[in-house]
């Protein structure tokens, strides 16, 4: 039968970088899978790949807002996307009666 896992033999996930969180990942979703673990362990392991989950997940998305905060910074690099443009950032037209479009729309007949 195999050893029951102490709770000391894993390393906090807060303390795991995402690769190191989700190489044990794999590992345990590999354990699970193969399906020869008891029941009360593999609930354990289950738990433990949770928060590992929610680590990855967790630096996934401090590293999202770490991209758009250099992408949205502005600079020769930052491109306007649909996501970063604000409606502060579209030319409007002048306060002027007599401004007309630079070119006619096609009517839609």
């Amino acid at each position: 039968m195999l050893e029951h896992q102490n709770d000391d033999s894993s390393p906090n996930p807060a303390s795991l970088n995402f690769e190191e969180a989700f190489t044990r990942l794999g590992t345990m979703v590999e354990t699970l899978e193969a399906g020869n673990l008891p029941l009360d362990q593999a609930a354990q392991m289950f738990e433990q790949g949770m928060a590992l989950v929610r680590r990855c997940s967790q630096l996934l998305e401090e590293t999202e807002l770490r991209i758009a905060e250099i992408r949205d910074g502005g600079g020769p690099a930052a491109a306007p996307t649909p996501d970063n443009m604000a409606w502060a950032d579209l030319e409007m037209p002048p306060d002027d009666e007599d401004w007309q479009p630079d070119e006619e729309l096609p009517d839609g007949d």
